[in-house]
């Protein structure tokens, strides 16, 4: 594991709300080995935040981009913060 390990809060905009999105984050998230935390937000995105390496958190960005078969995200908004160990993967209702 290198030293690269970064914290990135994402909002994802689209259709990511009723189509299953939340599960299909955590289990791509803990299939890339990542930390944080999923939630739907009243606006109709879906934030959250990852915690690990930043090559494995732009992989997993890459294929949040398609997210599940439902949804259609039109954009992914990223802030890198500075790395704050997160011990599991956690969907917030």
């Amino acid at each position: 594991m290198t030293n690269n390990l970064l914290n990135v809060f994402c909002t994802i905009s689209g259709r990511v709300q009723g189509v299953g999105f939340r599960v299909w984050t955590k289990t791509k998230a803990e299939k890339y080995s990542l930390t944080g935390w999923v939630k739907n937000c009243e606006d109709g995105t879906v934030q959250c935040e990852l915690s690990g390496e930043k090559e494995v958190i732009d992989s997993f960005l890459e294929e949040c981009k398609k997210g599940p078969i439902l949804s259609s995200v039109k954009k992914i908004q990223k802030e890198e913060r500075s790395f704050n160990k997160i011990n599991n993967f956690s969907i917030y209702y």
